[in-house]
């Protein structure tokens, strides 16, 4: 049974669909984070980001954004079993509990 499962989660072919969650993903990220800076509800945890908001917010908005459109339009030469299309299903796991983490403190912070 667990080698299906394996199977099943590395049969996902991390295409465009993919890379535009991730996309949305990151501009969640970089919107909620913003947010939450200027609340003072939370900080940057990226060294190199916090940098960049404290450069310029719109500097940080379009590292964040400009990332993921950059591999939305490299993947497409990239051949279906490389493993760069699995780190980024990962990479768009990791933004999606990211993205779970700033609701909930986005709740709390309204809720209290």
């Amino acid at each position: 049974m667990p080698a299906r499962a394996k199977v099943a989660v590395w049969s996902l072919r991390p295409g465009k669909s993919t890379l535009t969650w991730l996309v949305l993903l990151s501009f969640f990220d970089a919107f909620a984070t913003d947010m939450g800076i200027r609340m003072r509800a939370i900080s940057e945890a990226n060294p190199f980001a916090a940098y960049l908001y404290e450069t310029d917010p719109i500097v940080f908005y379009a590292y964040k954004i400009m990332l993921p459109l950059l591999l939305f339009f490299l993947i497409q030469n990239v051949s279906e079993k490389s493993f760069i299309k699995k780190w980024i299903l990962i990479v768009t796991l990791v933004y999606a509990l990211l993205a779970i983490y700033h609701l909930v403190w986005i709740l709390l912070v309204f809720l209290l």
